[in-house]
């Protein structure tokens, strides 16, 4: 009995033998896909930090340029304003109302105009003789 008894045992022995052998060739390819795994996690984590910084400059590039167009479109509305400024008579009592310029008379009274707030285009006519006013106003 002693003899099967410790035949059963190196059997048993073997198969344990057997199985840490199998558990240590998983555990190294385990630790292999681990590794691997830690440096493409490492990977992902250095591009997503440079795209971050790349959002950054973006964004930073974004506001300085609606600055620069908000600028732009200041300094055009202000040009736009004061060639208005200097082709409408001062005192405007605002769009479409109609404009007042203030003027004196030889006595010193004051006297309004009112004048629309639009722009005529100009028109030009051909010279008028004095003969055939149809004519004229055909050409």
């Amino acid at each position: 009995m002693t003899e099967t008894r410790s035949k059963t045992h190196e059997d048993h022995s073997r198969k344990v033998d057997k199985e840490i052998g199998d558990l240590s060739a998983a555990y190294k390819a385990v630790s292999s896909k681990v590794e691997s795994s830690d440096l493409t996690l490492k990977v992902l984590c250095n591009r997503q930090e440079r795209v971050e910084n790349i959002l950054t400059e973006v964004n930073q590039k974004y506001e300085s340029l609606v600055a620069m167009m908000a600028q732009i479109s200041g300094v055009r509305n202000d040009t736009k304003e004061k060639q208005v400024e200097s082709s409408v008579p001062q005192n405007v009592s605002g769009p479409g109302m109609g404009s007042h310029r203030l003027g004196t008379t030889p006595n010193n009274h004051v006297r309004e105009e009112g004048r629309m707030n639009t722009r005529i285009p100009k028109i030009d006519f051909p010279y008028f003789s004095g003969e055939g006013p149809r004519e004229w106003l055909r050409n």
